[in-house]
C-alpha cells in the first residue's frame, strides 16, 4: 500500500472583523423592534419574545470573541442580517471559488507544486453556491487538472471526510496527489436573528495537498484515517432546492440554520473521542504518544472536553491549541486552519491527531507524524 503525506495546506481568512460587542449591538436592535411591533401578539402568548443577547452571553456560551466574515455591513444591518454579495455573470468565477483559491493558491505554491499535476479536486464544505456544474470542476479548470473533480457535503466534518478519501484513493493507487479544499462561508448559512446560534460563525478557507510518497522530504505522514456517523437533527440547515417548492403550499415557511445546544453538546462530546480513539486503536497509537491534538473549533468547552478524552490529560493551549475566539465556527476549515497555525513547532517523528465534528452527526479524524 502506497504511504500518503500532508504535503503542505493554506488558508484564508477574511477581513472584514465583527466583534461579539458590534454583533450584540446589531441583534438586540433587531430583537427589541421586533418585540415592540409584536408586542400585542407577544402580550396574548401567540408569539414568542425574541430575547436579547450580550457579549458576555457569547464569550460565556462558546469562547468567541470575535468572527472574519466575507461582508461585514450586511450583517449587521437589522434589515437584512445576512453578508451582501454582487451578483456575478455566468462567465465569472463564481464567488465560492474564489474564496477556495485563496486557500488553494498558496497550498500549492508551499508544495512547490502546479495544478496540472493534480490528479484530483475535492470541495469539501458544508455548503455549496450551486449544485451544478460542481464547484470542485471550477476549482480544477482554474488550476489546469485534468483529473476527477467532485463536492462532498459532511457539515463541520467534511474537511476530514475529504482527506478521508484522498488519504484512501493514494493508498490503493488511484491517485498520486489530490486537493482538499473547504471553502466555508458559514455567514450566508447561519441565522442572525436567532439568539442561540446568531454569534456562531466566521467564515474562511482552508486546502490540504495530500500525495503519495515518493521520497520527498518534509511533510506529514498520514498515519491513518476514520469516519463514523450517527444519524440526528438536532442540528441541521434546513435550506435547499425544496424551499421554493414548500413556499407554495406554506408562504411563510421560513428554513434555517437551527439547533438544540444542549443536546448537541451532549451527543457530540460523547460521541467524537470515540471515533478518535478508535483510530488510534487501529494503529496501535497510544494517547501519551501523541503530542498534539487539533480540534474543530465548534464550542471551547466541547474543545476542552473532547481534547481532555482524546489524550487522556487535560487540555492545554499547547496539546490542544484553541482559534475560535478570533475566528468563531468556521466549520470543516477550522481543524486544517488549527493544523496550520500550530504544528510549525513540532520535530520529525512527532505525532499528532486532527478531529472534526459536525452536524450529521459526522466525525472525522486523522492520525499524522512529522517528517
Amino acid at each position: 500500500m502506497q504511504t500518503s503525506i500532508i504535503r503542505s495546506t493554506g488558508s484564508w481568512i477574511p477581513e472584514d472583523v465583527i466583534t461579539n460587542e458590534e454583533l450584540v449591538a446589531s441583534y438586540n436592535s433587531y430583537a427589541e423592534r421586533f418585540n415592540s411591533d409584536n408586542a400585542a401578539a407577544i402580550a396574548a402568548g401567540a408569539m414568542d419574545e425574541v430575547p436579547l443577547s450580550s457579549a458576555e452571553f457569547i464569550v460565556n456560551a462558546s469562547g468567541i470573541e470575535r468572527r472574519h466574515v466575507i461582508e461585514k455591513s450586511g450583517i449587521l444591518n437589522t434589515d437584512t442580517l445576512v453578508p451582501r454579495i454582487e451578483p456575478r455573470p455566468f462567465e465569472e468565477t463564481a464567488f465560492q471559488a474564489e474564496c477556495a483559491m485563496k486557500a488553494v493558491t498558496p497550498a500549492l505554491e508551499k508544495a512547490g507544486v502546479a495544478g496540472s499535476d493534480v490528479d484530483g479536486v475535492i470541495v469539501a464544505s458544508s455548503a455549496q453556491q450551486r449544485n451544478f456544474p460542481g464547484m470542485a470542476c471550477e476549482i480544477q479548470d482554474k488550476i489546469g487538472s485534468a483529473g476527477f473533480s467532485f463536492d462532498l457535503t459532511m457539515a463541520c466534518a467534511s474537511a476530514l471526510y475529504g482527506l478521508h478519501i484522498a488519504n484512501g484513493m493514494i493508498k490503493s493507487g488511484q491517485a498520486k496527489r489530490i486537493l482538499v479544499c473547504s471553502p466555508e462561508i458559514m455567514t450566508c448559512i447561519n441565522v442572525h436573528s436567532r439568539r442561540d446560534v446568531h454569534f456562531i460563525f466566521g467564515d474562511a478557507a482552508s486546502a490540504i495537498l495530500v500525495e503519495a510518497d515518493e521520497g520527498r522530504e518534509g511533510g506529514w505522514e498520514v498515519l491513518g484515517t476514520h469516519c463514523q456517523n450517527k444519524y440526528s437533527i438536532a442540528l441541521r440547515s434546513d435550506f435547499g432546492f425544496l424551499n421554493e417548492a414548500e413556499r407554495t403550499v406554506q408562504a411563510d415557511y421560513t428554513p434555517g440554520l437551527d439547533q438544540d445546544g444542549h443536546k448537541v453538546f451532549k451527543d457530540v462530546v460523547g460521541f467524537a473521542p470515540t471515533v478518535a480513539k478508535s483510530l488510534m486503536e487501529q494503529i496501535d497509537l497510544a494517547p501519551e504518544d501523541v503530542r498534539r491534538t487539533w480540534l474543530h473549533q465548534a464550542n471551547i468547552r466541547m474543545v476542552d472536553m473532547i481534547a481532555k478524552r482524546i489524550l487522556g490529560r487535560d487540555r492545554t493551549p499547547e496539546n490542544a491549541p484553541a482559534i475560535l475566539q478570533e475566528y468563531g465556527n468556521t466549520s470543516s476549515s477550522s481543524v486544517v486552519i488549527n493544523f496550520e497555525q500550530h504544528s510549525e513547532d513540532m520535530a520529525a517523528g512527532e505525532n499528532g491527531v486532527m478531529c472534526a465534528f459536525g452536524a450529521g452527526y459526522g466525525v472525522g479524524a486523522a492520525a499524522v507524524r512529522k517528517r
